[in-house]
């Protein structure tokens, strides 16, 4: 026989009273308020009671029902789960591209901004990421093909002649590309400006990390199999920033430290 598990029946119960939760998370009310404010009947309103009671989220005081800090805890987590779940289902079309060991958070998902390629548009994606790059003061991140050739233009230069540091991680196939074909670009870059240079086989996604003086973004984007660009998710919250600094220290202490060829 199948024993129902404590923990299950927590939840389900504040799933199920998550609006009287809600109703309490200001301040304390009579049965008569929850009724009225909830447009329930007296009896749903009294077995709310009890099996909230039960598990001590709620409790009976001079001025009426009143969360305990339990029953604040509880409504806190449901409220992030149920965001999570949210978040998770508006970037479902683009989810479906990552491979599903691929480092992910839904850190990065929450009040992030998702954009889809169009076909008539491939590049457009990009476009806040290479507007951001002007103003940037550090640029971190790894990818797997060169997308928009005047933005490597832009980071040598920057790198070179101003005070942008760049920290790329290049799929092995393109960092061979990328040598063979801008050898002194390349050279000069690691030589004359602040760019570190690394190597690895696969990535399961491009990453981008801008800091500027007075904010910060991370970019992912979701590849296909061709490697191609399906689309964007970018975050300018400080969580998703470090969420996304935690995965580039991931994937460059797997990484290989290159030099440009001689």
């Amino acid at each position: 026989m199948h024993q129902s598990n404590p923990t299950d029946d927590v939840v389900r119960t504040v799933i199920r009273r998550t609006e009287l939760l809600a109703a309490l998370a200001d301040q304390p009310q009579y049965k008569r308020d929850l009724v009225e404010a909830l447009a329930c009947s007296r009896s749903t309103i009294d077995r709310a009671i009890r099996e909230l009671e039960s598990l001590e989220f709620i409790a009976r005081t001079e001025v009426g029902y009143q969360l305990t800090a339990g029953g604040r805890l509880a409504l806190s987590e449901y409220r992030r789960v149920e965001q999570a779940f949210t978040a998770i289902e508006e970037s479902g079309s683009l989810l479906r591209h990552v491979p599903a060991e691929a480092p992910l958070s839904t850190t990065l998902l929450d009040d992030a901004r998702t954009y889809e390629v169009k076909p008539h548009a491939p590049i457009e994606p990009l476009q806040e990421l290479v507007s951001r790059f002007e103003t940037a003061t550090r640029v971190r991140g790894f990818a797997a093909a060169e997308r928009i050739p005047a933005t490597r233009m832009r980071l040598y230069e920057r790198t070179v002649e101003e005070d942008l540091t760049v920290e790329a991680i290049f799929t092995e196939d393109l960092a061979e590309f990328l040598f063979a074909e801008y050898p002194e670009q390349v050279r000069s870059s690691a030589t004359e400006g602040a760019f570190d240079m690394y190597a690895i086989e696969s990535i399961p996604y491009e990453l981008t990390l801008i800091e500027q003086s007075d904010a910060q973004y991370v970019f992912v984007f979701v590849l296909n199999e061709r490697t191609e660009i399906q689309g964007v998710i970018s975050n300018d919250t400080r969580a998703a920033f470090e969420w996304g600094e935690s995965v580039f220290r991931e994937v460059r202490s797997a990484a290989r430290s290159v030099s440009p060829p001689e």
